[in-house]
């Protein structure tokens, strides 16, 4: 049986709010269903909100805002360049072998294992622990333990990507900080660390940016099929307030229906309008479907954290089914390194618009 075609109980429905959806993201939701609540907690809008009768499309958007804000993986990157006598595994391995400076903040760096893929290319596996401290209820500070795997590999001589496979929204900055400390501690003179932060786009690009993503994003063997999710911040003053909104399904249906056209998606009405008004998109959720095996799968892109990096992260994949009874798109399970690679080539493919979005050299990666 098809577990998503089951309505949920009151107190499921509760119960999930409360425990998988932020406030923030809960209200906007309540607000959709004209639910207005003035000083209320999450509990209190679960509340009203679990006796509300919704669709089953509401119900299941409430689904995938839960898998995607507990997903347990999310991929982020950025490139080195640190000259042509420069080895990244070599400096790992020595620092984490005779350097106890990493374990005083905190830090410990795992084994690292070489592999070569089926097209000849080098990647080295590796992972870190860290510490994270924050304010604590019993304890005036508390600490917060995470872990992160990452992959990095040479691009040139003497410049690298590292790929980071995360579940915690700061995994990729703690793996770049990691990174950092290498580069300082080996003296590596004029070396620089490249990643896709928002504060390099002005409002006008992050529209172009995603724009482009949308039919590109995971290229030839794949077809953009529909936008589920578009988060936009307004202009204002304040680059650090995070009050972002999301538009409306109207607007994503004529979002989606402008790609489809193969229209430029700033020929939208509405995004005409935000960018007059300065708005800059922070995020999407974008459909694709295979063009010649049976699978679909969603595609989650967001500028995130501080500073806005971009990340990606599968949030579902669907098969289709044919039977007596027509044909229908069922969620499934990919394989761990199956989603992997689709969130690589996904981040690979962002990365080359973002820089040629910026209109800057983009850095090499073959």
């Amino acid at each position: 049986m098809n577990n998503s075609n089951i309505y949920p109980t009151a107190f499921d429905l509760k119960e999930f709010c409360c425990h998988f959806l932020k406030r923030a993201s809960l209200n906007k939701f309540a607000q959709s269903q004209g639910v207005f609540l003035v000083n209320a907690g999450s509990d209190d809008i679960a509340e009203t909100l679990s006796h509300v009768i919704m669709e089953r499309k509401k119900i299941e958007f409430l689904r995938e805002e839960g898998y995607q804000a507990t997903a347990s993986c999310s991929m982020s990157g950025f490139n080195i360049v640190a000259g042509p006598d420069f080895s990244l595994d070599t400096a790992y391995t020595e620092i984490r072998d005779g350097n106890h400076d990493f374990h005083s903040k905190g830090y410990t760096l795992g084994n690292i294992r070489k592999e070569k893929t089926g097209d000849g290319k080098v990647l080295f596996r590796a992972s870190i622990d860290y510490e994270k401290k924050r304010p604590g209820r019993i304890e005036f500070m508390e600490s917060d333990l995470g872990s992160s795997d990452f992959v990095m590999f040479e691009t040139q001589e003497g410049k690298w990507q590292i790929e980071v496979n995360g579940s915690k929204a700061n995994d990729g900055r703690e793996v770049k900080k990691v990174f950092e400390m290498i580069l300082r501690l080996k003296g590596t003179k004029g070396a620089s660390i490249q990643t896709l932060e928002i504060d390099d786009l002005t409002a006008k690009q992050t529209i172009a940016f995603f724009d482009r993503l949308m039919p590109n994003g995971l290229g030839v063997e794949w077809t953009f099929q529909d936008v589920k999710q578009l988060t936009f911040k307004r202009a204002k003053d304040d680059k650090d307030d995070d009050d972002e909104e999301n538009a409306t399904d109207s607007d994503l249906m004529g979002i989606k229906q402008a790609i489809l056209e193969g229209k430029n998606l700033r020929e939208a009405d509405f995004v005409k309008k935000f960018e007059k008004q300065g708005c800059m998109f922070t995020a999407m959720t974008l459909e694709y479907s295979h063009k010649s095996l049976p699978k679909t799968v969603r595609m989650h892109a967001e500028f995130k954290g501080n500073p806005k990096i971009f990340e990606v992260s599968l949030v579902k994949y669907m098969e289709t089914f044919t039977d007596e009874n027509g044909t229908r798109l069922e969620a499934a399970t990919l394989p761990k390194e199956e989603s992997l690679s689709l969130q690589s080539l996904f981040w690979n493919n962002a990365r080359t618009i973002f820089y040629s979005t910026k209109g800057s050299i983009i850095p090499t990666t073959n």
